[in-house]
């Protein structure tokens, strides 16, 4: 058990230190230390919010004076959007695996190409977000009040187009970052004297976290479950031991968030506020 507290905490750090590297190219004032207090701590009330949007404005909420709000704002939307690109990528890999099981009458040719074809068009699509991003912007011109305040969280995530170095490695990261919930189930599944083996959680974890993305439960618990045990159905394993490796999971990971809960009684480092751009004057 104490493999996967070190996964999922493992797992957290990456996730942080990857944010803090896109919020640093855009204001160098963020330390570290920050950005990593702010993702416990979101991460740990996530849990008790609706999953992803309300651990995103406890984390930016938790930067708050430290950084420019466009510039989080922008960060954190574009995080989301490249990690839904990632777990698509996976969830791909998940369909191939539960074909290669075969489950292929399950998930029909219509299903294959309909995947992989919308999952291509968000690839396609997802660059054009940059120049319209800046055409919005500059749409909205410099008046105050919340068009200037949306003005500049367009112009920030906009500047991120220029940034392919970044985003491809951002991209990589995150790959990376969305395997460690597969190797979390699985030592779990090995915790408990359950091995369904790799290609199992292949198939079904990734696919799992993409529907969990959808903010229609708190921090996906419940949620996240159902639709492990459901997949696991599929594949021949009983719904006491999906369900028994799945809570075994998510309550490993809590375990791994507990510092969220105590980073709340450590006080934050003093707020350094960065010069604003003539952009974020009016935002604030």
């Amino acid at each position: 058990m104490l493999v996967v507290v070190v996964l999922a905490t493992l797992d957290r750090l990456l996730m942080a230190w990857k944010w803090w590297l896109l919020v640093r190219s855009r204001d160098a004032a963020l330390g570290l230390w920050a950005a990593v207090r702010a993702y416990y701590l979101a991460s740990f009330a996530g849990y008790f919010l609706p999953m992803t949007v309300g651990a995103d404005a406890v984390r930016i909420g938790a930067l708050a004076g430290t950084s420019r709000p466009a510039v989080l704002v922008a960060s954190v939307v574009l995080e989301r959007l490249i990690g839904a690109l990632a777990q698509a990528v996976l969830a791909i890999l998940s369909v191939a695996t539960l074909v290669t099981l075969g489950l292929g009458a399950r998930v029909g040719p219509a299903e294959r190409w309909g995947l992989g074809a919308a999952v291509a068009l968000a690839f396609l699509a997802f660059p054009f977000s940059f120049p319209i991003a800046r055409r919005v912007g500059a749409r909205l011109g410099g008046e105050a009040g919340w068009r200037r305040a949306l003005r500049a969280l367009a112009e920030q995530y906009a500047g991120y187009g220029a940034s392919t170095g970044l985003l491809c490695a951002f991209f990589a990261l995150t790959l990376l970052e969305s395997g460690f919930p597969v190797a979390i189930h699985y030592a779990s599944g090995r915790a408990l004297g359950l091995d369904p083996g790799w290609s199992f959680f292949i198939a079904t974890v990734p696919l799992v976290y993409l529907v969990a993305r959808l903010p229609v439960s708190l921090g996906g618990l419940g949620f996240l479950e159902l639709s492990f045990v459901s997949l696991a159905g599929l594949l021949g394993v009983g719904w006491t031991d999906a369900f028994a490796i799945a809570g075994l999971a998510t309550a490993l990971y809590l375990v791994a968030l507990t510092p969220g809960a105590g980073l709340y009684l450590i006080p934050a480092p003093a707020p350094v506020r960065p010069a604003a751009s003539p952009s974020d004057k009016g935002a604030r």
